[in-house]
């Protein structure tokens, strides 16, 4: 079994390291009405995805080709993901949206750990993002 999972682990990052040939970047959003946040929600096309940082064990910021901005939130805590290297992401679609099966993917000791994406939100830049998951994780 743990076989398969690195094997399937592998096949992940190999699709991602792939570049992708002409791709555009564009941007579907919905505004999120009586929210508490400000931010849209959003997809984007995982081929265009540049670079992942763990912001806190729920949430992961994304910067795409595009020089477009996303904060995902995961659908646990995973307490080893802020210190995560070789992060991959996988789905059905070519398109990463809210609650459409996608997955972020990291090695943890030597085994895959695999966590849903929930929810996908256009933010202005990381530091928005920070700002959002600080708000969200602090206690009131």
């Amino acid at each position: 079994m743990h076989r398969e999972q690195r094997a399937a682990a592998c096949l992940l990052g190999l699709i991602l390291a792939v570049p992708a040939l002409a791709c555009t970047s564009s941007q579907k959003v919905e505004t999120t009405t009586g929210s508490a946040s400000a931010a849209e929600r959003a997809c984007f096309n995982v081929r265009n995805v540049d670079s992942f940082s763990p912001l806190s064990n729920r949430f992961v910021y994304v910067r795409t080709t595009g020089d477009e901005h996303y904060l995902l939130t995961l659908d646990s805590v995973y307490v080893t993901l802020p210190y995560a290297t070789g992060i991959t992401m996988s789905g059905n679609y070519a398109w990463v949206c809210s609650n459409t099966g996608a997955m972020i993917t990291y090695v943890d000791a030597g085994r895959p750990v695999f966590c849903r994406i929930l929810s996908v939100e256009a933010v202005a830049r990381k530091e928005a993002a920070q700002k959002l998951v600080d708000a969200r994780t602090t206690p009131k």
